[in-house]
């Protein structure tokens, strides 16, 4: 039904299209609420169910909204933690966050090099896929809401998040340069390389020699005369 719903709150004016999608948001939200199913669950489905262009434009329409209440989100949830449960739960929340570090960079490798990207961009993905994660939002909502528990951990793992997300996104794909580089150095020349990895061949041969004939060679011989 994606297709329905995007058509029905199609609108070529952003304003109206904004209101729409916010209001469908908020009314799939409060009928999930009632539902004993968690709003944000409800929102979300809201979000899979645009496709095309209205979930494009969408998008760009409310991309400061996701980040303004993202925020907002995190810094509800943190501050409604104590400070002092961080600390036994770092060791938990490292080891979280390491995973995850090293299945989004793989994850973001993989699906970039399906799409045919080069190996510097399927790195390149990988690590600006460790600073985003929207369903990530939906997950911590959910925990928190069930277990408060989680609350301490969930706050632990997005601070260091937060400082391990820019560093990947700007070195990941120089290091895997740098280790590609050092794989590659023991073969002596440069080369060119064809796609299977076998030595390209030459682009051209050069043609073979000619000798040009001389003033003799090409005067014409007298009749009767037989050249040896």
């Amino acid at each position: 039904h994606g297709r329905l719903i995007s058509r029905a709150v199609s609108s070529d004016n952003p304003e109206m299209l904004l209101l729409v999608v916010l209001g469908l948001t908020v009314l799939v939200a409060g009928v999930a609420q009632q539902l004993q199913v968690s709003a944000a669950v409800g929102a979300f489905l809201v979000g899979i169910a645009l496709s095309g262009e209205v979930a494009e434009g969408a998008r760009k329409l409310l991309t400061p909204l996701r980040d303004l209440f993202a925020a907002v989100f995190f810094v509800f949830f943190g501050l409604s933690t104590n400070p002092a449960d961080i600390p036994p739960v770092l060791l938990p929340a490292a080891l979280l966050a390491i995973i995850t570090t090293f299945t989004k960079i793989g994850t973001g490798y993989y699906a970039a090099r399906r799409a045919g990207v080069g190996s510097r961009g399927r790195w390149r993905a990988g690590g600006t896929l460790v600073a985003r994660g929207e369903f990530s939002i939906v997950i911590a909502g959910l925990a928190v809401a069930t277990e408060p528990r989680i609350g301490p951990i969930a706050t632990a793992y997005v601070l260091i998040l937060v400082i391990v997300g820019p560093l990947t996104a700007r070195w990941t794909q120089p290091i895997a340069a740098k280790i590609e580089a050092r794989r590659g150095g023991g073969g002596g020349g440069d080369k060119a390389v064809g796609v299977s990895g076998a030595e390209a061949e030459p682009v051209a041969k050069s043609a073979p020699e000619r000798r040009l004939g001389s003033h003799d060679d090409l005067t014409p011989e007298p009749a009767g005369e037989k050249h040896e």
